[in-house]
């Protein structure tokens, strides 16, 4: 009886095997959908950071009817967190595809007297590799924008004593073809009692 219940076992794990062959041979993504991994992280520019280049220009072609770049475009922009501002962004992106830019912000947390003072720089380009995805679909017109740079951080607390932090920018956003524009931006962070990655929204008026 024993014997039999183990090539009972054995039989069993062999289909199993076979079974796990065959999904691999015929592409499991045919049976439970394609991936879109250019949409994967829209959210997380730190996991896409291989679409930032050193070489220009960037080729565009318009395919799909998005947006391009032929003359240099300038955005300004409010940016917005939890809804309270938190001063402009502006960026400036040029025919060849580079994307630059600086945001500033001055605030303070009436709670505590406390007062936060920010600066950051950012560098990066346009890819039009990357389509725009959210639950209402897919939109191939808009032209996506990476950058990445350093912030400065100066906290000023009830007692007057300045508490500085330097750490790594994300500014993302998506072009429309009518040269309206929204985006993030990303203030990264490894310091436990800040309470993970601040961010933050703009979108030009």
């Amino acid at each position: 009886m024993r014997e039999k219940n183990n090539g009972s076992v054995l039989i069993g794990l062999l289909a199993g095997i076979v079974i796990v062959a065959l999904l691999y041979m015929l592409n499991i993504s045919a049976i439970f959908g394609p991936v879109d991994k250019k949409a994967a992280y829209s959210e997380k520019p730190w996991f896409e950071e291989q679409r930032l280049v050193n070489q220009f220009p960037v080729k565009q072609t318009g395919k799909g009817g998005k947006a391009i770049i032929l003359n240099q475009l300038t955005l300004d922009a409010p940016v917005i967190r939890h809804g309270n501002e938190r001063g402009t962004i502006k960026i400036v992106i040029e025919p060849n595809g580079l994307a630059q830019g600086h945001w500033q912000c001055s605030y303070e947390h009436p709670e505590d007297n406390s007062k936060y003072n920010i600066t950051a720089d950012f560098k990066g380009n346009i890819d039009p590799t990357k389509t725009y995805c959210d639950p209402n679909g897919y939109n191939k017109k808009l032209l996506y924008m990476i950058t990445k740079g350093k912030y400065k951080e100066i906290k000023t607390d009830a007692a007057q004593v300045q508490w500085p932090r330097e750490a790594v920018v994300y500014v993302v956003g998506w072009i429309d073809k009518n040269r309206s524009a929204r985006g993030k931006i990303f203030l990264m962070t490894d310091d436990t009692e800040a309470h993970g990655n601040a961010e933050y929204d703009w979108k030009t008026n």
